[in-house]
């Protein structure tokens, strides 16, 4: 307890307070002289402690020389439970003074009196017998009677633990291993809390209620067993163990229970969940453990060495999470001195732990008592919910798996469901027949433009016709994959000409590596390669292999587009049925390997995706639509075949309006785009530069690459924002939704025939709030195994969550995130952050291993014609103010180009060749070699940690060092400097560097 108040000495976490208001005016000189005689009466309250360095000396008080002085309450004129919190949250200071105080105040409605206590000689139970003592004392001074004695067994001299009790333990945790502590939801428990609390009342359902007095019955077990299995579930549902230990309190009075002092002992109960099991067995555990603990109660301190995990540290590794089973103290009718009176109520504002179940013997009324650093009341309440809920299904079906019951609550499964409630939306036609009816309805309508070239519906409808005849005189048939090495305008009318046969659309890019070409062909074996004007493909390998490898034969035909018959020329041809499974279009991505890794978009995935964003963004005929995508990306295909099948105008950015600046106002105006599609990798903060185009416009942009500030300019600017996202093995775009106008985040939602899980490790899916993989299922999925109502199912690897809305947060792939000396960093956010530092056009993020096997973020970002002496401190400064941990990154290097792989996208093996000669050309400074202090430091840390390799950046905490060792080092640093320090600043300063800056400063 004295290492709390060390860590957090402005929290008063340990402080215990009671208060009451009578129905009258009480006499200051009785409250007084009443606090005097209780004061003799029990040596707990005259129990003080000194501190003196990193040590605690107690001593007890000889009576009649301790006081404790009536303080005047100061109250505000509001609810007086709110002044009565702030008198009782006052820090006590170990300096040999009593660890108590009471306050007295008048007040309209009747005097209050408040006692604060620390809980170092104080427990919930001495709150009772306190004010019992108390007020039986005011009311013979009041009256003028003799005072009367205290009750026998006022006084408890602890001993320590018996053999048998020790025994039990070490049986108790045998085997026990330290598990995940942090729950999935809530925020990961920081090292130096603050100790900040609220608490959360529930009262059961009815049907709860019930539940949990039918599984006294059918389960054999007391409501303490009953409420602890459920506590135990909820805790597993949501992360921790499933091999866990919860601390809960037990009162060790025995005969003397009018002792007042510290005489509960907190207790590890352990038990285990097995979600192939049902209720009733968790129940047999929970009971076992809880009768057991009750049997030996030895306080966890006492445990060290019999137990993995204990440790003198205020985190009491062994568990963060309390079961609080309070008996029923009937205070029964409070009178003083003849007045009425009650109990008020006062909300500690503290946590001692992560979470605290707080229950009763009538089992209907619980509490939750939370950190506020970790959860929110969100959290708390769903969490309350789901214990209730799961409360209601154990009673149903004791034995139900409760990997199929704990966890989920009624709103929660609403709330999901309504999110996945996606099959049953109106299915859109396909591309090439939708297309077909609008070129039939508006023939003159524009179709395509771009490179100053402009296409109408009834043009392109006979261009296409003229691919397919071309096509079908060679005979290519359905199922067939033809290759298109055609430029962006001729794009449109080779895939509906392809798509027209049946076949499917490779779309290839002639500017890429010839060689990658060479391997996305052999790898597809198309039946024919179709040429656009001007294209040339002479670098290209157009051979496919037979088995063994027989070069030479069976060559794709190669076509060019300029041999098309005429439009408006070709005879009148069938186009084939389309089947809306098969597929539309291949892509490839480049694997570890170097080699192609398809991905497959069925007719119908492309259909869904048209129809959900032509809704979603407003696309209708005539809309003008730009897309700033790469020609014969899948981002590219998507948009034609969402500007096609709506009937609106498809304009296609030329190369320089990718960047932004003019080139981009001009596209916007000479088109006259109302749709702007910004693909990944392109920044979104270039929509800036359309400057006053912006009120009315929408966008379309990557989730994970636009920040808040950009967001927000944008959306005050006037432009209705949107943000989608795509896993990898997607097409790129699965999630979608509106970005939120408050907090300038997306709020993402599955798109048309997608559906969307948040997943634990085994596989058990996560509600509303919790931390998981997102697993998704659709038409638009380029990987994965087959879903029967959804298409194909994919694990993404993405850690995400639902929220209350129904909509899902990101939270970064788990392969992109890693731990540093500096916090953890997510390297797709790196790279978000500089990708919107102006000028830059690219930014790729590394974790480069350092000899010490620890990491340092090293980014390299693509701007072109950059000063690196001038750009690099502003870099650094730009990612400092959008990363949650500013200090991660460590590096930034300035490239004119960044390094690419055959398929466009970075190359990774380059670029980590790159910071590692980076990093060894310009190693980073030891920051001892030229401070003294620093080296001072150094040698105290070694002097703590000596199993550790200690240098200027050494982590206290995550190099051995505990609480204890930190209230020494403290101790040590002042015989070093002369410069006295709380324990919270060893935690916020936690190596030697940062703590000789803080010392300087």
């Amino acid at each position: 307890m004295w290492m709390v108040d060390k860590l957090a000495p402005d929290s008063a976490a340990n402080n215990i307070g009671v208060a009451l208001q009578v129905g009258g005016r009480l006499r200051p000189d009785a409250l007084q002289a009443a606090m005097a005689v209780v004061l003799g009466q029990y040596e707990a309250l005259r129990t003080v402690f000194l501190e003196s360095g990193a040590d605690l000396f107690k001593q007890v008080v000889p009576v009649g020389e301790s006081a404790v002085e009536i303080e005047p309450l100061d109250l505000s004129g509001g609810r007086p439970e709110q002044d009565l919190a702030a008198f009782v949250s006052r820090p006590f200071r170990f300096d040999g003074r009593p660890l108590a105080r009471i306050g007295a105040a008048g007040h309209p409605d009747g005097d209050i009196l408040c006692v604060a206590v620390h809980h170092l000689v104080f427990d919930m139970r001495s709150a009772v017998l306190f004010l019992q003592a108390f007020l039986a004392a005011y009311d013979a001074i009041a009256a003028g009677r003799p005072v009367p004695a205290p009750p026998a067994g006022a006084t408890l001299t602890e001993t320590g633990p018996k053999p048998a009790d020790l025994a039990h333990w070490r049986e108790a945790l045998s085997g026990f291993s330290l598990g995940e502590l942090d729950l999935w939801c809530g925020l990961p428990r920081g090292r130096r809390p603050a100790m900040t609390g609220e608490s959360v009342g529930h009262v059961l359902s009815a049907e709860a209620q019930r539940a949990v007095r039918q599984l006294q019955r059918t389960a054999r077990a007391p409501v303490a067993a009953i409420l602890l299995a459920g506590y135990a579930a909820l805790l597993a549902a949501h992360g921790a163990g499933p091999d866990l230990v919860v601390g809960s309190p037990v009162d060790v009075r025995g005969s003397r229970e009018s002792a007042i002092g510290n005489h509960a002992n907190v207790v590890p109960l352990r038990v285990t969940v097995d979600f192939a099991e049902g209720f009733r067995a968790l129940v047999r555990k929970a009971r076992d453990a809880f009768l057991g603990a009750m049997a030996h109660p030895t306080s966890v301190d006492d445990l060290a060495g019999v137990a993995a995990g204990v440790e003198q540290s205020w985190q009491r590794p062994l568990f963060r999470h309390l079961f609080n089973f309070l008996p029923e103290m009937a205070v029964g009718e409070l009178t003083v001195a003849g007045l009425p009176a009650r109990l008020l109520p006062i909300e500690s504002p503290h946590s001692k732990y992560d979470l605290e179940l707080v229950g009763r013997p009538s089992g209907g009324e619980l509490l939750f008592r939370y950190s506020r650093e970790i959860f929110s009341r969100a959290d708390v309440e769903a969490l309350l919910r789901r214990l209730d809920a799961l409360l209601v299904a154990a009673a149903e079906d004791p034995d139900r798996p409760l990997g199929e019951t704990a966890g989920w609550s009624s709103p929660d499964r609403q709330a999901v469901d309504r999110a996945n409630d996606t099959a049953g939306r109106p299915r859109h036609p396909v591309v090439p027949e939708a297309f077909a009816e609008h070129a039939s309805n508006a023939p003159r309508a524009a179709a395509v433009a771009g490179d100053d070239r402009a296409l109408g519906y009834q043009e392109l409808h006979e261009q296409a016709e003229a691919v397919r005849a071309l096509l079908a005189a060679v005979g290519v048939q359905a199922g067939d994959v033809v290759a298109t090495a055609v430029s962006p305008v001729e794009q449109a009318a080779a895939a509906l000409g392809v798509w027209r046969t049946g076949a499917v659309l490779l779309p290839l890019d002639p500017r890429q590596d010839p060689a990658w070409l060479d391997r996305r062909i052999e790898q597809a074996q198309p039946a024919a390669v179709l040429t656009g004007a001007g294209t040339d493909l002479a670098d290209v390998r157009l051979t496919r292999f037979l088995p063994g490898d027989l070069a030479g034969l069976d060559l794709p035909v190669v076509l060019s587009m300029d041999t098309a018959p005429a439009p408006g020329t070709a005879a009148p041809g069938t186009a084939a049925p389309l089947d809306p499974a098969a597929p539309a279009c291949l892509f490839h991505d480049c694997g570890d390997d170097g080699q192609p890794v398809a991905r497959a978009l069925s007719h119908t995935g492309l259909a869904d995706s048209a129809g959900h964003f032509a809704a979603e963004l407003g696309v209708r005929p005539g809309t003008g639509l730009l897309s700033l995508a790469e020609p014969s990306t899948p981002g590219a295909i998507l948009d034609l075949g969402l500007a096609l099948s709506a009937g609106a105008r498809l304009v296609l950015a030329p190369e320089q309006a990718r960047t932004g600046g003019a080139a981009l106002r001009a596209a916007v105006d000479r088109y006259g785009a109302s749709v702007v599609l910004v693909p990944s990798g392109t920044p979104a903060r270039i929509l800036e530069d359309l400057g006053d185009r912006l009120p009315g416009l929408t966008a379309l942009v990557h989730a994970g690459e636009i920040t808040r500030a950009t967001a927000g300019r944008l959306l005050a600017a006037g432009c209705r924002l949107y943000g989608v996202d795509g896993i990898e093995g997607t097409t790129g775009r699965v999630l979608s939704g509106p970005v939120d106008t408050v907090d300038h985040a997306p709020r993402l939602a599955p798109i048309t025939r997608t559906h969307a899980r948040i997943t634990a490790p085994d596989g058990r899916e996560l509600p509303i709030g919790v931390r998981g993989e997102l697993r998704l299922a659709g038409t638009g999925l380029a990987d994965g195994t087959t879903d029967e109502r959804y298409g194909r199912r994919l694990r993404t690897g993405v850690q995400a969550r639902w929220r209350p809305d129904g909509t899902i947060e990101l939270l970064g792939r788990t392969s992109r995130q890693t731990a540093t000396p500096d916090g953890p960093a997510d390297l797709d956010r790196v790279e978000a952050v500089l990708l919107d530092h102006p000028g830059v056009t690219a930014a790729a993020a590394l974790a480069v291993a350092r000899p010490d096997d620890t990491q340092v973020i090293v980014a390299f970002v693509e701007h072109p014609g950059a000063d690196p002496a001038q750009q690099h401190q502003q870099l650094l400064a730009h990612a400092a103010s959008g990363l949650d941990t500013p200090a991660v990154l460590r590096r930034v290097v300035l490239l004119d180009a960044l390094p690419r792989a055959v398929d466009g996208r970075p190359d990774r093996i380059a670029l980590e060749r790159l910071a590692e000669k980076e990093l060894g050309e310009a190693p980073e400074p030891d920051p001892a070699d030229d401070d003294p202090l620093c080296a001072g430091l150094i040698g105290l840390w070694r002097s703590l940690l000596p199993d550790a390799e200690v240098t200027a950046r050494t982590h206290f905490f995550e190099s051995g060092g505990h609480s204890l060792a930190a209230a020494i080092l403290a101790d040590r640093v002042q015989e070093l400097t002369g410069t006295s320090l709380e324990l919270k600043e060893i935690f916020e300063h936690p190596t030697p560097a940062a703590l000789a800056a803080r010392l300087r400063g």
